[in-house]
């Protein structure tokens, strides 16, 4: 109805309608680049999500890929690019050799970036730079950007006679933290006796982190890297007391997209368990054939440690030869939600017993060795919470299909390969409720239904009765939904 005296206006126009839609929409690089393509309204509409949530690499090396800092700086005083006023919140500082001071609180080489944009940076990763002096660093990370909640910092350079004992920083940099900090993730390229104290300067500058992250590219570097990280920790709560790291939820030290590396030692779990952190979430590469008894022991008094108050547990080993039948060695995990696996640590799913409410399975990355008929081997379990469900390298059978029906009645999501043509109609038949399904289809040279079937016609005949369906994607191509 129109009321007189008042324009007409289409409400997908508005900017209060749009900012509404913007903030409900879960933002992903491509649905916003899509919106700003719409017309002017939602492209200056949807800025201030789109500034907020995409990362911005800046870079004093003009062959390397990003904004170069001193372009960066001339954009900030063009009035077309709004960058004063709509500001992004996320960098990437990369390949920076100028960050540099001689003296005790001077500025970086660009004090205008740090002062402009330092105070709006919620993330901050730091790669590949040279820092003359590691108090460079702490000046970037808490002085120039006090509202930080990320950082990473991943093969940085420093010079190492600069580095303090933990008695000299209680006394020289005891103000000296962000404690807006909650999320920090670390790769340290090198190692030598130093290394220790450079990763206490750093946590000891973030008390209240809540999730501490390590990437790795060399097993014996990995391993160091845990050994000192949880010596920093451990030294650091001692000395300056229970309130640092008391919301140290989360340790993700392996990334189940990538290779195990580091040895899991004796000497690491017994550090761990020392710090007495109520850990959430650990994530751990726990070793190979060679040190399966110690990697057994360090791996049981961790679990036992922390077994009351972990909700996901992320485990791996070398896949082709290491196995723990036993796990999870008597121990209950009542709160444990997530739990995923690497390589042939199970051998079939009766360790579920022992994780009552789980909701997320994933054993993608199972080794070959494992039968199926293992796996599978007993339907006595009932996991009414189970929603997700990931297996791979693994051809499951009707029977078996039907059985994982009975152990896992409510799942909403599955990653699964079939045997058989009526295997995707055998899955909608029992879990109706099936949003996202992931086939696996083997190698492309592998022997199966899938090599001479016409696929488009396949799904078709077998997704009638899926009401719910919002994904299926069949080995490496998308067939419904996005």
């Amino acid at each position: 109805m129109k009321i007189h005296g008042v324009p007409d206006q289409n409400p997908m126009l508005n900017h209060v309608v749009l900012e509404r839609i913007f903030k409900l929409v879960e933002f992903d690089t491509i649905t916003f680049a899509n919106f700003r393509l719409v017309c002017k309204q939602w492209n200056e509409t949807s800025l201030t999500t789109w500034r907020k949530n995409t990362w911005l690499s800046v870079t004093t090396n003009r062959e390397y890929k990003g904004v170069h800092v001193e372009d960066f700086l001339q954009l900030l005083k063009s009035p077309e690019h709004r960058l004063a006023d709509v500001p992004f919140r996320k960098y990437i500082i990369s390949r920076w050799y100028g960050v540099v001071c001689t003296h005790e609180g001077e500025v970086p080489e660009q004090p205008q970036f740090w002062k402009t944009v330092g105070p709006l940076m919620t993330h901050l990763s730091i790669r590949s730079t040279h820092f003359l002096f590691l108090r460079n660093l702490r000046n970037v990370v808490i002085v120039f950007t006090p509202n930080l909640q990320f950082l990473e910092l991943s093969k940085n350079k420093f010079v190492k006679k600069e580095l303090l004992e933990l008695k000299e920083m209680d006394t020289k940099y005891l103000c000296m933290v962000n404690k807006n900090l909650t999320h920090l993730k670390l790769n340290i390229e090198e190692y030598k006796d130093s290394q220790t104290i450079y990763v206490i300067e750093m946590l000891v500058c973030f008390p209240n982190i809540q999730i501490l992250e390590m990437t790795h590219s060399d097993k014996t570097i990995a391993t160091l890297q845990l050994i000192f990280i949880v010596t920093a920790l451990h030294r650091i709560r001692k000395r300056r007391g229970p309130d640092y790291f008391q919301n140290l939820g989360e340790l993700r030290f392996l990334k189940l997209d990538e290779k195990c590396r580091a040895k899991f030692t004796l000497e690491f779990a017994y550090l761990l368990t020392g710090v007495k952190l109520p850990l959430r979430v650990l994530t751990l590469d726990v070793g190979s054939e060679t040190e399966v008894e110690h990697s057994k022991k360090a791996l049981k008094k961790v679990l036992e440690c922390h077994a009351e108050t972990l909700q996901e547990l992320a485990l791996g080993g070398e896949v082709e030869s290491f196995s723990f039948p036993d796990f999870p060695f008597g121990i209950q995990f009542p709160k444990l939600a997530k739990f995923s696996t690497i390589g042939k640590l199970v051998q079939n799913l009766e360790f579920l017993n022992n994780m009552p409410n789980l909701e997320f399975l994933d054993l993608d990355q199972v080794a070959e060795q494992i039968h199926v008929e293992e796996i599978f081997r007993s339907d006595s379990i009932v996991f009414a919470n189970m929603k997700q469900f990931k297996i791979t390298n693994k051809f499951c059978s009707r029977r078996q299909i039907s059985t994982l029906g009975k152990m896992m009645p409510n799942l909403t999501s599955i990653t699964i390969g079939f045997k058989t043509s009526s295997g995707l109609r055998t899955a909608f038949n029992i879990w109706k409720k099936l949003m996202y399904v992931n086939i696996y289809t083997g190698n492309s040279d592998e022997d199966g239904f899938w090599k001479s079937k016409d696929v488009d016609k396949y799904i078709k005949d077998n997704i009638c009765n899926a009401t719910n369906l919002k994904h299926l994607k069949i080995g490496e191509f998308v067939k419904y939904g996005e």
